[in-house]
């Protein structure tokens, strides 16, 4: 395995991304596509990685024209190329020949393009920006590992991207590296009192970021956050990986999807919930729907008392949770308890009702006054740590 094909393993495999990205699709006459895509509702990112040696020749310059052209240049070349031959198909078929990824509809699809360019002296720029066919960001190998590593789910990397090609659509900028960048957005979110015509940031932003008190609160909260990623993976083996390769989404598969695109500051949220639920034993908690979410949450801790009748008690939950939210017409709900070793076991409900009939409303009231679900109900939400 070559180093660039390794990368392409390592980034499909250990981010957030086996959820959403595929490794050499093809393309026209069953030519590979590009190195990595991703699909993720109507987000579509091209992904080249070209891995080129500095060339021998002893002028500084012609050594930096050369790998430019081969690591980058070529780079946006196959970007370009695949996106013109995605304008032209509503699917795209997998490197298997087999199986088939339907894609966004054209007039809903946010196309994002990286090229990542292995083999660098460390003096070499990377020039980011337009290049004709639209915005293209360019990362080194290892900036790109600190990216997903800092933006490690589908939502934050996006909003980074679209932060970045909207601050840069109209200005000049000289990024000693993407890490420097990103050291900039994670420190201001992009906003100022003022807008600059032109960027110039310093080499080393990243290492004294890291040093701030901003960063090291982040880190301290961020564990909070582990138990939503152990529920994703946990749902995602059972309902995508373990089901195999199937033409229509099941409601499960659904719902996990769902689960995964919560960003990371959501996911520190739901995750103190949780923890929250399970030491006050608490038989059931709803979590109102995140601002701009259609979606709302059920926790519903598991115990000798209800686990025989779990599955009916988690929809009627769920069900209640519908009526008290009505802007969030999906819900999704957990249930959650522990193995004789004290291993988390989880499990998944989900329901979108548009509108509730008067025999759903009759069960809903039944469950609440009958079987004393939700009677009081409690929601709660913690203070923006990241912007």
């Amino acid at each position: 395995m070559t180093p660039s094909e390794k990368f392409v393993s390592e980034l499909c495999e250990k981010s957030f991304l086996p959820f959403w990205s595929f490794a050499s699709p093809l393309g026209k006459k069953n030519k590979e596509l590009c190195d990595v895509l991703v699909v993720c509702e109507n987000t579509v990112i091209i992904i080249s990685i070209k891995d080129i040696k500095v060339s021998e020749h002893p002028d500084e310059n012609i050594q930096y024209e050369r790998w430019q052209k081969k690591a980058i240049e070529d780079s946006i070349d196959q970007i370009y190329g695949a996106e013109r031959y995605l304008k032209t198909v509503n699917e795209i078929t997998l490197s298997d020949k087999i199986t088939k990824i339907k894609l966004p509809e054209f007039s809903k699809r946010e196309i994002f393009r990286i090229a990542v360019a292995f083999g660098k002296k460390d003096n070499y720029p990377l020039d980011n920006g337009n290049f004709g066919n639209g915005f293209v960001h360019v990362f080194d190998e290892q900036s790109t590992f600190t990216v997903l590593k800092e933006l490690d789910t589908i939502t934050d990397f996006v909003a980074y991207l679209k932060a970045k090609e909207d601050f840069l659509a109209n200005k000049l900028v000289s990024v000693p590296r993407e890490v420097d960048f990103l050291a900039l957005y994670l420190s201001t979110s992009l906003k100022f009192d003022f807008d600059p015509d032109s960027v110039l940031l310093d080499d080393g932003m990243w290492e004294e970021y890291l040093k701030t008190d901003e960063y090291a609160y982040w880190q301290k909260e961020l564990p909070q956050s582990f138990i939503w990623d152990e529920i994703v993976s946990h749902l995602h083996k059972i309902h995508i990986v373990d089901r195999g390769n199937t033409e229509m989404l099941s409601d499960l598969e659904t719902a996990t999807r769902i689960l995964t695109i919560e960003s990371r500051m959501n996911r520190i949220e739901l995750g103190m919930i949780f923890r929250d639920a399970i030491k006050k034993k608490l038989r059931g908690r709803i979590i109102k729907p995140f601002n701009g979410s259609d979606h709302s949450y059920v926790i519903m801790p598991l115990s000798s008392k209800n686990w025989d009748n779990k599955e009916k008690e988690l929809e009627l939950r769920c069900l209640i949770s519908r009526k008290e939210n009505p802007s969030a017409r999906k819900v999704i709900g957990i249930s959650m308890g522990e193995d004789p070793e004290k291993k988390l076991l989880f499990d998944i409900f989900y329901l979108d009702i548009e509108n509730l009939d008067d025999q759903t409303l009759r069960k809903i009231e039944h469950a609440k006054q009958e079987l004393g679900y939700f009677t009081n109900t409690t929601t709660t939400r913690s203070k923006n740590m990241r912007n």
